[in-house]
């Protein structure tokens, strides 16, 4: 900041002089660094130096300017050279009362300066502690942040590895779910099965019974058959043996079912001649009977056109004795088989319809009386 220096009035002045009209010439105003009390912080020691140097420039400069002044105001006052000296005593008093205080306000200043100097020096160690204390709170900080994300990655990682087990663990309740139903329909099935195998049982232990009295029966009949065999077999009255089968020819005329049936009630059935032998053995049998030439067999193709069998079920076999052009089934109407003998012994079997009425040989196997009698029974 720059302050206005007062001007310079001169102690006195001679009767002879003469003042010039208007105001003396003004000296230029004296430059004074810095306000006082002003302190300056940083390099105290050359800042102090400098404030010494820029005021003696500046009083240097003011005491020049005043010298020039004064010359020049010599010239004006009537005095002379006792008036300059009376201006110059002025000014080197002026000088020194500036100089002492300045050397006044530097000793306060550094006085002041010291103090602040010490307490600023402390507050900075005091601040840079500080500073070093937060930084390394800050990286402790920054640490634990480091591990607590390290541990929130191993957290989510470990809670991920749980979903999946969750997951894991629902699919096999489900599965288990699935094989608790399966084993609770297949325990029905066991129930089931076991009650009817209960059931089944209670049949079994029923068949055994029945069983025992099977072999009851069974044991009864291989003794009484045992009985039988003991006595010699024979035929009926009025049949005759060839090879272990019994023969009869019956002369009264019937139908074929008719004489089927008269057959079963005596025993046996319609003769069935398998082989040529049995066929020649009826032919002469008939012929050495009746007069007749002709009698029913029990050959029929009834149940189906064109398969002929035997009245017993089973079939006709590779032996036959057709005659020529037979078997004739016109119009389907022939379905049972005539046995004919002529007296020249030639013997032929022919297709005639079933309602014929004919005469019949019978068959039926040899036996003890009492057997045939238990037969008939």
């Amino acid at each position: 900041m720059y302050e206005q220096a007062e001007p310079i009035r001169l102690p006195f002045s001679g009767p002879d002089s003469r003042q010039p009209s208007g105001p003396p010439p003004q000296p230029r105003p004296v430059q004074q660094s810095g306000s006082r009390g002003r302190v300056r912080l940083g390099n105290g020691a050359s800042d102090k130096q400098r404030e010494d140097q820029d005021t003696s420039s500046h009083t240097y400069v003011n005491t020049e300017e005043v010298k020039r002044y004064a010359t020049s105001a010599d010239r004006a006052y009537p005095g002379g050279a006792s008036g300059r000296r009376g201006v110059c005593s002025f000014l080197r008093a002026r000088r020194s009362f500036l100089a002492a205080g300045i050397a006044v306000l530097l000793s306060l200043s550094a006085a002041g300066l010291a103090p602040l100097t010490f307490r600023n020096k402390q507050g900075i160690s005091q601040l840079s502690a500080t500073v070093d204390a937060l930084k390394r709170d800050q990286d402790d900080m920054a640490t634990a942040v480091s591990v607590l994300e390290r541990g929130q990655d191993g957290m989510s990682r470990a809670l991920n590895a749980l979903k999946r087990d969750q997951d894991d663990m629902t699919t096999a309740v489900s599965v288990l779910e699935r094989g608790q139903d399966g084993m609770s329909i297949s325990l029905s099935a066991l129930k089931r099965d076991q009650d009817a195998m209960c059931q089944l049982f209670a049949t079994v232990d029923a068949l055994k019974c029945d069983l025992d009295k099977e072999r009851g029966k069974i044991v009864a009949l291989e003794k009484r058959l045992h009985e039988i065999n003991k006595k010699p077999a024979s035929c009926p009255t009025g049949y005759k043996l060839w090879r272990k089968i019994c023969y009869k020819v019956f002369n009264t005329r019937e139908t074929f079912s008719e004489a089927a049936a008269a057959c079963r009630s005596d025993g046996g059935t319609l003769a069935m001649p398998r082989d040529a032998d049995t066929n020649a053995f009826l032919g002469s049998l008939y012929r050495a009977t009746t007069d007749g030439w002709s009698f029913w067999i029990g050959l029929h193709d009834r149940r189906e056109e064109g398969s002929y069998k035997w009245v017993d079920g089973s079939a006709l076999g590779p032996y036959s004795s057709w005659g020529p052009k037979q078997p004739n089934d016109i119009r389907g109407t022939r379905d049972c088989v005539l046995y004919s003998a002529s007296p020249s012994g030639k013997v032929s079997w022919s297709s005639k319809p079933c309602n014929y009425l004919c005469t019949f040989i019978c068959q039926t196997v040899p036996a003890s009386q009492g057997s045939r009698k238990g037969a008939l029974n």
